[in-house]
């Protein structure tokens, strides 16, 4: 049996059923849905996972800018892996993705060479094992003692600084949900960023990356306001394009807009102008920043 770092020892030969006789896979790739989470943090569980198996493993997150699934799978097929378990976890781990990524894998499949014999197993949420939920009770009460008490001197709802929003013309929300994710959103909010930057208009703009916008089959895309206007931006050219005319030169690209929010009668639906003046935005807004809401 292993030991991983989060404390709770789980017998991933047990939970995988490897007994009874079946192929051992010769890698396995952990999924994890955790929107704010600290690079660290994931390197952390990562090195921990890695350390209680005994098969090469990698750990993805589903949501934010890093590699995402279709990415890690081909690295791993081109690293010379050909019987890969995707093996998710959480407490317990989203059902509407346990829905989705079985869908997911088999499109990876279904581009991928059909003679050079792929298999992805897709592994059941080990959070459902009533023996893991008795290792983590387990944990918890040995962990009671080192509990340290809460100090209601300490009282704190947020930051000082964030009572109020910082000044900006445009807000845009970049969607990095799961679904986006694998569709391109990393991509997309560097590209933006960096295309912000280049053109000096990042100080213009407050860009927050959110979770599912909910038209997931039109990623990557970001909503912008107050224009109401939601954009699929595929490309690097397309990105480049909307920073120019849409921010830099208040013009609308029809072409690329997947919804536009309908406005009530009299109101104009694309205001002309800025939000506020040039000389009443923050100095603290700098160029490349993202605010995460509830980070």
């Amino acid at each position: 049996m292993k030991t991983c770092t989060l404390g709770v020892a789980l017998d991933f030969t047990r939970l995988l059923h490897w007994e009874d006789g079946g192929s051992v896979p010769d890698a396995i790739l952990f999924l994890i849905s955790q929107q704010y989470l600290s690079a660290r943090r994931q390197r952390m569980l990562s090195d921990g996972l890695a350390a209680a198996v005994s098969l090469p493993s990698r750990l993805i997150r589903l949501e934010g800018v890093g590699a995402h699934l279709g990415e890690t799978l081909d690295a791993m097929r081109d690293d010379g892996f050909t019987d890969i378990l995707v093996q998710p976890l959480g407490l317990p781990f989203s059902e509407s993705l346990t829905a989705w990524v079985p869908g997911v894998l088999a499109h990876w499949l279904s581009v991928q060479a059909l003679d050079k014999g792929l298999v992805l197993r897709f592994a059941s949420d080990p959070s459902g094992d009533s023996d893991v939920v008795a290792s983590l009770a387990a944990q918890t009460m040995a962990n009671a003692l080192l509990a340290e008490p809460v100090d209601p001197a300490r009282a704190s709802l947020g930051k000082p600084g964030w009572q109020d929003p910082p000044a900006f013309d445009h807000h845009i929300l970049v969607c990095t949900g799961p679904r986006c994710h694998f569709r391109g959103a990393r991509s997309l909010r560097t590209a933006l960023a960096e295309e912000l930057a280049r053109q000096n208009l990042a100080s213009r703009c407050l860009v927050a990356q959110t979770g599912c916008l909910y038209p997931c089959n039109q990623g990557p895309m970001l909503a912008l306001y107050p224009a109401g206007e939601w954009y699929q931006l595929i490309e690097e050219e397309h990105v480049a394009r909307f920073v120019t005319e849409v921010i830099g030169q208040g013009a609308s690209l029809p072409e690329f807009i997947i919804h536009r929010v309908q406005r009530p009668e009299g109101v104009a639906q694309r205001p002309e102008g800025v939000v506020q003046r040039p000389e009443a935005r923050a100095p603290h807004l700098e160029a490349n920043s993202t605010f995460q809401s509830g980070d």
